[in-house]
């Protein structure tokens, strides 16, 4: 207990004299349970037959990204749980160069560079998901933090991956481990007065018991391993004995996560219009949605002998949504007083399920990895949507409704063939990739009703292969790689069958250069396809949900796109710094061919977006991230904290937007965390985080009778997190995000060919919201 007052006596101290780098963040002590993990200069435990093996975890992620010739950021366990994260959106606010936006529903907008949405490329285990919630694979932002066990980001494209113009984020799923051990813990969400109960249990360990004794030299011939490793591969000799019992050969992991969340915002929006009739109109709209979901993820991990091994995973999920929005508004048209009602109740569910079979085999200084998966998923979502008008004593209504039937097969067969020639590595790959889906489309508005039917089915086949080269003169490596893919879409659709067939090369060359012992230089050069999704050229409508104006469009699908090309270009260097330090620096250009935006127009009274190949772009930035301890700041030695920010910026080339920014890239991006790690023998932890967002143009192209201009205004979110762990029994951790509560304010401008301006201005606020989270592992 004296040590405690001590402790908390001394950090006030240090808090007192140092209220943070920056000046405005006000934090709280926080947690994040490490109970059973280690600290940063703290061993693995030694299985049993094995030395024991050292790893600096805080210097993991850092080795990873140093160690490689493409322009990478790696996330690891250890960095997840010092952010005292909840979920995959928490983790990626804090990272740099990722704008991370939370829509009403609970979807998640991620953008990379600032460029749209559609150019970051999302994989889970290495398969690709959407970000939308509406066209979602996994329920993204739904997956609690601790199912993660790292995150990868890919800023520069390579040969191995289908690159985006953007970057790329995976996101690796925990695996089974052959240590025993038990995740258990309940968090419940306050906001609007509402609470919702999420529980969270995993369970990992060894599967069947210790095999018999064996000799030395059976188990030195058997625990031979390929020279050919991973970046994240450790090894050393076993110590000399007669005989070891050798642990399971099979680990499992389970873990099950369910429960309701409350998701939703507030708007205000004004509209007005210089017609002949002007109208004026302000309104307030209410959207709440309860989310119910559920995820099962059982893996088996073994080895089938010395040269195999094999991993069998699964992943089963479902939620049920159902929302209500109400927006309610008054006005005038003319000379008279308008008051308009508009409720709009909505429904969403979907049911997932996954397997796939993860094989490696070694032989004669190689590696060979396969991965076969297939997934099957339904989902229905539909939204009905009734408004009324009053004016002058005359009350007149208009309805309309949308329900989106889909039925959805993924299979997919990745190979990859890794080798060394002398300490140069060289991969090569294939991937055969088939989504096949129906659907059934019904839309009504004001009695007349429309229905679209589709069977379409997507292929793509790549083929790969990069290689590096030592160049010892300069203390470099070359790292070349060629990647060939053709895409192939078939839509079989009542309105007429579509095909889209696409071949292209994507080239990469990147070159990792020794500066110093701790300083290295990376530049990378790449070219980028991206084809546009079945969704983006389906000849469809689908209404916005909520009252129709400039910043709620419809949306309507254009068969006519052409691919998206881009030329980037990476430059950066990393710089260990003393103790756990680490910094970089990169630089980055995108000359985008054929860029892909959406074309905002008005046609029968109703906005509406459209994608479109709006013309040429050049997009370039600066960003920066340095992360260490902050003793050099009084903090104690257990503080640790980060920082990065990007500069942003953009010029349409061509087209009828040329000059302007590309829409929706906002000019800075910067983000400032400190924590206290959770440690082993308990106490006190916590941290916050501030993340701070700036403008951006919404210049759309709306053709050549109209011109268009908007913005969304600048916005910060401070994130903080307290909790305490008791060796004994667990932990407990309270969680209060978006404190500033930040409103995103956009504003939009339309000027037609005859000069009648119309103006759309809202205000939206996702408002603070509390989770406590109470749990053990053991």
């Amino acid at each position: 207990m004296q040590r405690g007052q001590n402790w908390n006596m001394k950090t006030t101290s240090v808090l007192r004299r140092k209220l943070l780098i920056g000046g405005s963040m006000y934090l709280v002590l926080v947690p994040d349970w490490a109970g059973a993990q280690q600290s940063a200069t703290e061993t693995d435990a030694a299985q049993p037959g094995q030395a024991e093996t050292i790893v600096i975890r805080g210097r993991r992620s850092f080795d990873d990204r140093f160690n490689s010739t493409a322009s990478t950021v790696n996330v690891t366990r250890q960095d997840i749980e010092a952010t005292g994260a909840n979920t995959i959106g928490d983790i990626l606010r804090q990272l740099p160069g990722l704008q991370v936006t939370t829509n009403g529903n609970g979807g998640l907008e991620i953008r990379m560079r600032g460029m749209g949405p559609e150019s970051t490329r999302i994989l889970v285990d290495g398969v690709a998901v959407s970000s939308s919630r509406q066209n979602i694979q996994l329920p993204l932002d739904e997956l609690p933090a601790d199912m993660i066990e790292r995150i990868e980001i890919v800023r520069s494209p390579t040969a191995e991956y289908e690159g985006a113009a953007g970057g790329t984020i995976n996101i690796v799923m925990r695996g089974a481990q052959p240590k025993r051990e038990t995740h258990l813990w309940l968090t419940d969400q306050h906001v609007w007065r509402r609470d919702a109960l999420v529980g969270f249990f995993s369970q990992t360990g060894p599967l069947g018991g210790a095999r018999a004794e064996q000799s030395t030299s059976e188990r030195s011939d058997s625990g031979k391993s390929s020279p050919v490793k991973d970046s994240s591969e450790k090894s050393a000799e076993a110590p000399a004995q007669e005989s070891v019992t050798e642990p399971a050969r099979w680990s499992y992991l389970v873990s099950l996560t369910g429960g309701p969340r409350n998701l939703g915002n507030d708007v205000r929006r004004d509209t007005s219009t210089s017609s002949a009739v002007p109208l004026v109109n302000s309104l307030s709209e209410v959207s709440r949605t309860r989310f119910n979901s559920w995820t099962l993820t059982p893996r088996l991990t073994g080895r089938l002998s010395a040269t195999d091994q094999l991993v069998i995973r699964s992943f089963f999920t479902g939620f049920d949504q159902a929302g209500l929005v109400v927006s309610r508004g008054n006005g005038l048209q003319a000379t008279e007083a308008s008051v308009d009602q508009t409720v709009s109740p909505n429904e969403y569910d979907r049911r997932a399920a996954q397997i796939a079979l993860d094989w490696t085999h070694r032989f004669s200084g190689k590696k060979l990895d396969t991965t076969l998966s297939y997934e099957h998923s339904s989902s229905n979502y539909r939204f009905d949507r009734e408004s009324t008008s009053t004016l002058a004593g005359q009350t007149s209504s208009r309805s309309a409704s949308f329900h989106d039937d889909r039925r959805e097969h993924v299979t997919q067969l990745n190979s990859k063939l890794t080798g060394a020639n002398g300490s140069s590595i060289w991969t090569m790959g294939t991937e055969m990739h088939q989504h096949r889906f129906s659907v059934v489309s019904t839309s009504r508005a004001d009695g007349q009703e429309s229905e679209l039917g589709l069977n379409a089915s997507i292929r793509r086949a790549a083929l790969w292969a990069q290689n590096e080269f030592p160049i010892d003169p300069i203390k470099s490596t070359l790292n070349i790689g060629l990647r060939a893919q053709s895409y192939w879409i078939e839509v079989d659709a009542a309105s007429g069958p579509l095909e889209n067939r696409q071949f292209y090369w994507q080239p990469s060359i990147n070159l990792r250069s020794r500066l110093a012992e701790n300083t290295q230089l990376r530049w990378n050069l790449a070219r980028v396809t991206r084809t546009p999704r079945v969704w983006e050229l389906l000849r469809r409508s689908v209404p916005s949900a909520v009252a129709n104006s400039a910043n709620a469009a419809d949306y309507v699908g254009n068969p006519e796109l052409k691919p998206e090309t881009t030329l980037s270009m990476d430059v950066g260097i990393d710089q260990r710094l003393a103790g756990q330090g680490q910094a970089g620096i990169n630089v980055f250009v995108r000359n985008q061919s054929d860029l892909i935006a959406r074309r905002l127009f008005l046609a029968g009274g109703r906005w509406s977006e459209q994608p479109d190949n709006v013309g040429d772009a050049l997009v370039w930035g600066i960003e920066s991230d340095v992360r260490g301890d902050l003793q050099w700041a009084g903090f104690g030695p257990q503080w640790t904290g980060s920082a990065n920010l990007s500069l942003l910026q953009s010029r349409m080339r061509s087209g009828e937007t040329s000059g302007a920014r590309v829409p929706g890239q906002a000019r800075y991006l910067a983000n400032l965390s400190i924590a206290r790690p959770m440690r082993v023998s308990g106490g006190w932890f916590g941290g916050g985080t501030l993340a701070l967002v700036g403008s951006s143009d919404l210049n759309q192209p709306g053709g050549s009778d109209a011109r268009i201009s908007g913005r969304d205004r600048a916005h910060a979110q401070l994130d903080l997190y307290i909790g305490s762990v008791d060796p004994r029994w667990g932990f407990w951790r309270l969680n209060l995000y978006n404190i500033t509560d930040f409103n995103k304010n956009t504003s939009r401008v339309i000027v037609d060919s005859n000069g009648i301006v119309y103006s759309d201005q809202s205000q939206r606020r996702l408002t603070p919201r509390l989770f406590l989270t109470v749990g053990t592992r053991f």
